[in-house]
């Protein structure tokens, strides 16, 4: 049965791909050029130090303190699974994925100051236990920042692939992922 719907999944996903691409509006990204263009330049900021207040140990980092301290109360955050807009929001989110993991830590490799932007290049590994299955991802990625005059966060854009990161390592999904991956 499984075997079954995994085949009409991969059939459906077959033939939307062979239709002529029809372009629609994409909700994510005319939100991340719309916070862009209206998100002032940032100010110049120690962003290793930032950054890594939170996310070199995300379990011990991702506290409300820590959140609040980094963040300002209305935000852009998009971190390829969740936009949020706002700071209690986001301590909510971070504070729930940090209990959610046995360990993410980010080792940063590289900061590059751009015009009004910091990136920062960075490796993240995630332990993690899903339906009692001990699950180790290693990935690399980007974060897209933007600061305010307090120094706190008012854009944040990851961009990494979380389908290799995550959704690969979860059961039925994660076959069914990696098997649109070898097909393209």
């Amino acid at each position: 049965m499984r075997s079954l719907i995994a085949v009409i999944l991969l059939l459906c996903v077959m033939y939307a791909c062979s239709r002529a691409p029809e372009l629609k509006p994409n909700r994510t990204v005319d939100q991340y050029l719309s916070h862009l263009a209206n998100t002032p330049a940032t100010t110049e900021q120690d962003v290793e130090y930032i950054f890594g207040t939170i996310f070199t140990d995300f379990k011990q980092g991702a506290t409300e303190q820590n959140i609040r301290a980094v963040y300002a109360d209305d935000i852009y955050f998009n971190d390829t699974f969740k936009i949020i807009h706002n700071i209690d929001d986001l301590v909510h989110y971070m504070s729930e994925s940090a209990n959610n993991v046995e360990s993410t830590t980010v080792e940063i490799l590289d900061v590059i100051h751009a015009n009004h932007d910091y990136f920062v290049r960075w490796v993240m590994d995630i332990r993690v236990t899903i339906q009692g299955r001990d699950v180790h991802s290693r990935s690399i990625g980007m974060t897209q920042l933007r600061f305010n005059e307090a120094g706190q966060v008012v854009f944040h854009q990851d961009f990494w692939d979380s389908s290799e990161a995550f959704y690969e390592h979860l059961p039925f999904l994660g076959r069914f992922v990696k098997k649109v991956k070898t097909m393209l």
